[in-house]
Order: structure tokens, then sequence, then C-alpha cells
């Protein structure tokens, strides 16, 4: 089965027992480019639209190996940091085949585009733009490591404003740049001193990453001096964290790291506030996990 094949299988049969989508509240275009509107679809948090009140940002950027998925891949997520107090929004961005674009070149470019969009904005978004998250799966984990570590020109828009796309936080589903990135758009290749604390998952059953590669990532960012986080979740495969089955246990244990996380980054405050599901246990490192700090 090809790795493309296998991919869509696995991000579809995180879904099989999908429960109705939570909404998101609004939709921002941060983008036209060839006359297409290039949006994100945002859920916002209690308070939001008082004046005088800013609030942290949390942008996904799904998979499907830049030719497919949707924004809506992160709906759950969205609306789990919409309860904690942050704007929290997932993008669109341009595909390989509906769009007819080079990937993932113009997928980075679109990517960056949107971090740009918030903190131009911040102010009428009432963004805090110094508490700014990024986050992928897959695919667009590789988006949201290309923003914070490759900083060429030809990965952004040339009209695109001389602002800083690096988030404060970035946050790695089992991200992907094996196949379909060139040594230029490969994040592993620009791990320097000075990137952003990035926490990253992966499943040890995944098809398509080796966790020996991941955690070789996690080892040169500690090497640099940079923040990071590496946890393996026992059993998991691609896209195994995903949301859109509200009986995943991993979804929660995730959400509850990456909660932990931001709160230790100075993006959050308080604590988490979790509900899991009757008959939905809480993981234990050891037995369901492996930790790497």
């Amino acid at each position: 089965m090809k790795i493309k094949a296998a991919l869509t299988i696995v991000l579809a049969s995180g879904l099989a027992h999908a429960a109705p989508l939570p909404q998101p509240d609004k939709c921002w275009t941060y983008k036209t480019v060839a006359g297409k509107d290039l949006t994100m679809d945002v859920f916002l948090p209690e308070g939001y639209g008082k004046p005088g009140r800013k609030f942290p940002f949390l942008l996904y950027f799904h998979g499907g190996s830049w030719d497919k998925g949707s924004p809506a891949n992160h709906y759950p997520d969205c609306a789990y940091w919409a309860k904690r107090g942050m704007v929290a929004a997932s993008a669109n961005y341009r595909l390989r085949t509906r769009d007819k674009v080079q990937v993932p070149l113009e997928c980075l470019k679109d990517a960056k585009a949107a971090i740009r969009f918030v903190r131009a904005n911040a102010k009428d978004l009432q963004v805090d733009p110094e508490r700014l998250v990024v986050a992928g799966d897959s695919a667009g984990g590789m988006l949201a490591a290309g923003t914070a570590s490759i900083e060429s020109n030809a990965t952004s828009h040339p009209d695109d404003p001389k602002i800083s796309c690096i988030a404060n936080a970035v946050i790695l589903h089992c991200p992907y740049w094996k196949t379909g990135c060139t040594p230029e758009l490969t994040p592993p290749n620009f791990v320097r001193p000075g990137l952003p604390p990035m926490i990253l998952f992966l499943g040890d059953s995944d098809q398509a990453i080796p966790v020996e590669s991941i955690k070789q990532f996690h080892d040169s960012l500690k090497s640099q001096g940079n923040v990071s986080e590496f946890h393996v979740g026992t059993g998991g495969k691609h896209g195994f964290a995903n949301g859109g089955n509200p009986k995943n246990p991993f979804f929660y244990w995730v959400l509850g790291l990456q909660d932990a996380f931001l709160v230790r980054q100075g993006i959050l405050e308080g604590t988490a506030v979790i509900q899991r599901p009757p008959g939905v246990r809480a993981l234990q490192e050891g037995a369901d996990f492996t930790s790497y700090r």
C-alpha cells in the first residue's frame, strides 16, 4: 500500500465513531492568493469581544499529505482550547490537487501568512502576539515546524509583511516530512539555538514515521539548547490522537500534556479543564506511553 493511501485510511479510521463536531464561531480570511480566499475557522473563548481583553492564540494545520484533509479535523481540539481561554483556529491552506500548486512549498507559504495575519492584526483580533502557538498533525506538523525553523524568503509570499511567523510555542502530532520534502523544506535540517519550545507526539506503531526519526529531531533540538518534549503512545498509529472519536483515550492524554506544557511556557495559566467521557481511562506513563524530556 502506498504511504499516501495508508495515511488517508488511518486518518479516516480515527473518525469511525465520530460524534457531531463542535462548530466554529467565526471564519477569518487571512490571505487572498490568485483570487482564492484562504481562511481559518475560529473558536472564541468566554469574554471575547469585551473591551480591553486579549487572549492567547493557537492555530492548527491539518494533515493529509498536503493533498487532502480539512480544518474540521481539529475542531475538537479548538473547542477545548477555547474553553481554556484561548482563541483557537484551524486553517485552510492550498492543496496539491484541488488548487494545482507545488507542495509543500505553497502550503508553507500559506501557513506563514496565517501567522503573520494574526500578529499584524493582533489588536483588532484581541490576540496577545507574544502568546501565539502553532500546532500541526502529519503534513500539518511539517508546516507548523517549518514556520518556526525555515527562514528562506522563498518560503514566504513575496507581498507578505516583514512580521515574524515564528510562534512562541509549537505542538507537533506525528510530524511528517519523510517524503515530499526536499532538503530545503525539511525542518530537522534547520535546527539551531533559539527555536521556540516544542512538544512532539508519535505513536510507536506509526506506519509512516519511525520513532527513532522523531527522537533524533527531539535530541537535536535539545543539543542546541532548545526546549523539547517527546511523548510516544504505546500502540498508537498515524493520526492516533484525533479527537473525532470522543472515546479515544489518546486525545485526552495529548490535551493534558499540551496544557501542562503551555502553562510551563507562560502561555496559559491555571489548570486543565479536560472532561473524559465515562469509560475512557487516563493513560499511565510506562504502560501506555513513554516520555523524553
